[in-house]
């Protein structure tokens, strides 16, 4: 089992068990988002508790599921898989995200989102 794939199944957990500080454990003092949809993000533990809080506030219901991780070095790629619900209707998202660590912190991620589900492309 891998330390880094292991932290992101830990950080899933904490997300969707509604814990955000055991969630923001995971992310480096020097974290930054690299993110197309989200170019001036805040860096650090700042961008981390943002990056946490919007998962959150997606839907009261919002679970994050791994549907891949693939491990080189000190990055993991992830395509994950984001459901829930807001006012009784279904809510699906897809991410593909690429963590860069230093040591056993998230110091990096690139990502992008949709709101789609893997199913339908």
């Amino acid at each position: 089992m891998s330390l880094r794939k292991d932290i992101l199944r830990r950080l899933a957990e904490a997300m969707n068990e509604r814990r955000p500080a055991d969630a923001e454990r995971h992310f480096a003092d020097s974290f930054v988002l690299h993110d197309p949809n989200q170019p001036n993000w805040p860096r650090g533990r700042e961008g981390a508790r943002q990056m946490i809080r919007s998962f959150l506030d997606f839907a009261p219901d919002a679970r994050l599921d791994i549907l891949d991780l693939v491990e080189e070095g000190e990055r993991v790629a992830v395509r994950w898989r984001v459901t829930g619900s807001r006012g009784g209707v279904a809510l699906v998202g897809s991410i593909v995200a690429i963590y860069r660590f230093e040591g056993a912190l998230i110091a990096e991620d690139w990502g992008t989102s949709a709101r789609a589900d893997w199913d339908d492309a």
